[in-house]
């Protein structure tokens, strides 16, 4: 078998059947050479079988070139399978991936793509039908073990990122591709749940006193300002993004801080100016309307007040993104938040509580810097503040009516 299918394993199923795996040499894999292993789907006939020992020698002939090109993948065309085509997706010129795809989103198709090609790599798209792409997203969402939820957001992306690299065949002129992605525009599958929980002001109130107990200034300031400014949490933390040519500014290894609220985006009659980086839309809040923020603000050192705003106390630069999260809930803890309460709900109760005061939906979504006022409409997490309101509208209406 291995003569005729180098790398080919089989395992055993519960039924007496077998499933079959390509398997690379586990040298080369220890030097770094992925896949380690593809799951091999073909038909147990004569035709089947000869397709899955031609898949074997590709596979096997793909890893030995890498190791004769010390670690280099040649350039490959597409074969016909799913994973030759993320392969195009990850790699032509013309691919979004590469031409309009940020560094973040092109790390989540990564992700995807390497769960795409572990588990249903070497299907052909040219054979696939709607019950295919229903089972694989039942299979990407199954609970990571036994006893816990099913992963729905993992094959929600999953299945997002098929969508798209089929989409980008069809821009390449793959018939097959064409056929798929009428298929899949035909389809729906079950989404994620939406977020219910929302940071309410007694919630930050809490996290503030907390932080200043742990002497976390830095989450004070920051949760203040995400809440009562409806900011992103990138957009008042910034974020670290990989290097690419440019020199200066603050960077750490192959990184660079960018994004984040700087002293400098307040001015003398602290206003602050931000251009929100989601969207490139700029909005303007008069600090001096928001108390809390000012309080937060006159415990900051005046001598600190320079570069970016919110610095961990633990390492002298701005947050990571885990690194913040993970301190947040830290502090969450310690003020008795629920764990269902998360920091980025911090904009979903700000812009709520906006609603709740009356506010015009015009006015919430320039708050919030947001384009539509659909999308403001999305973060409001409806309160019995909003419901009572149009009750009293309604009763109002119906005793002028009577009278």
């Amino acid at each position: 078998m291995i003569r005729e299918a180098p790398g080919l394993k089989r395992k055993s199923n519960g039924d007496g059947t077998f499933r079959y795996y390509w398997q690379a040499r586990t040298d080369l894999v220890k030097k770094g050479y992925r896949p380690s292993s593809v799951r091999l789907h073909y038909a147990e006939t004569a035709e089947g079988l000869a397709q899955r020992a031609a898949r074997c020698h590709i596979l096997w002939a793909e890893m030995l070139a890498w190791a004769a090109n010390d670690g280099a993948l040649a350039a490959r065309g597409y074969d016909g399978n799913i994973g030759s085509l993320c392969n195009q997706f990850q790699t032509h010129d013309a691919s979004p991936y590469k031409l309009s795809s940020k560094w973040n989103t092109q790390r989540l198709y990564d992700q995807c793509i390497k769960i795409i090609g572990n588990t249903v790599g070497a299907r052909a798209v040219r054979d696939l039908i709607g019950p295919d792409f229903t089972r694989w997203h039942t299979k990407w969402g199954d609970p990571a073990a036994e006893g816990k939820p099913r992963r729905l957001t993992r094959a929600k992306h999953c299945m997002d990122t098929v969508r798209r690299v089929v989409a980008f065949g069809v821009t390449l002129g793959y018939a097959d591709c064409a056929r798929a992605d009428v298929i899949l525009g035909k389809m729906r599958f079950q989404m994620p749940k939406n977020r219910t929980a929302k940071l309410t002001l007694e919630h930050v109130r809490k996290i503030r006193r907390a932080a200043h107990d742990l002497s976390l200034g830095s989450i004070a300031l920051a949760q203040t300002i995400q809440f009562e400014l409806a900011m992103r949490q990138k957009d008042v933390i910034g974020e670290w993004v990989p290097l690419e040519g440019e020199s200066g500014g603050i960077t750490h290894k192959n990184t660079r801080w960018t994004g984040g609220l700087v002293w400098s985006d307040i001015d003398a009659k602290m206003i602050l100016r931000k251009t929100h980086v989601k969207t490139g839309i700029a909005v303007e809040h008069d600090l001096c309307l928001y108390p809390d923020i000012l309080h937060e603000i006159e415990l900051v050192d005046p001598s600190r007040r320079v570069g970016p705003m919110i610095i961990s106390e633990a390492t002298g630069e701005p947050y990571k993104h885990r690194t913040f999260t993970q301190t947040w809930r830290r502090v969450a803890d310690v003020a008795g938040l629920p764990q269902s309460v998360w920091n980025m709900d911090s904009r979903s109760g700000a812009i709520s509580e906006a609603y709740d005061a009356g506010a015009d939906e015009i006015s919430v979504m320039k708050h919030a810097g947001h384009k539509n006022r659909q999308t403001s409409a999305k973060y409001n997490r409806g309160s019995l503040e909003q419901t009572s309101r149009v009750a009293r509208f309604r009763m109002a209406k119906r005793t002028k009516n009577e009278t």
